[in-house]
C-alpha cells in the first residue's frame, strides 16, 4: 500500500547519495510532487522529485524519479547512476551512501533524458529518468 508521504522517501534518500556524490559544488534538494519544477536561484542545481507513486512490499520500496540538472550555458548538466553504482550488482557504492546507515539502494536509468537550451536567459536543464529501490535494514 502507498501512502502519500512516503512518496517523497526516494527522492530524499536519492538527493543525500547526490549530495554524497557531488559534495558542496551543486545544490541538491527533493521537490515537490506536482507542477513544474522552476530553476532554482544558486547554480548548478540537482532537483529529485517522484514521478507517481512509489510503492513497497517486503520492506523494499521501489519507485521512480525524475531528476532535473540545472546549470548556466547552453549545454545541459548529465548525470548517469551508472558513475554511482556498482556495475555488477547495482548497488549504490558505499562512498555514497555516507548519512544513511541500514539503507541499501539501486539505481537505473529507465528512459532517455530529455532537456533544452533554447533560451540563453535560463539555465539549460535536463530531466533524467531513474528508478530508485531502497532496503531498510
Amino acid at each position: 500500500m502507498t501512502h502519500p508521504q512516503s512518496d517523497m522517501v526516494l527522492p530524499t534518500l536519492v538527493s543525500q547519495v547526490l549530495t554524497n556524490a557531488c559534495g558542496d559544488l551543486v545544490d541538491v534538494q527533493s521537490s515537490a510532487t506536482r507542477g513544474r519544477t522552476l530553476a532554482p536561484d544558486k547554480l548548478p542545481a540537482i532537483r529529485i522529485r517522484p514521478r507517481g507513486s512509489a510503492w513497497s512490499a517486503d520492506g523494499r520500496m521501489t519507485g521512480r524519479l525524475v531528476v532535473i540538472t540545472f546549470i548556466e550555458g547552453r549545454s545541459p548538466m548529465i548525470i548517469n547512476p551508472l558513475y554511482l553504482v556498482d556495475r555488477i550488482t547495482g548497488d549504490v557504492l558505499p562512498e555514497h551512501m555516507a548519512g544513511l546507515p541500514g539503507v541499501s539502494m539501486k539505481l537505473r536509468t529507465v528512459a532517455k533524458r530529455r532537456g533544452n537550451n533554447w533560451r540563453d536567459d535560463l539555465p539549460s536543464y535536463a530531466a533524467h529518468y531513474w528508478s530508485a529501490v531502497a532496503t531498510l535494514a
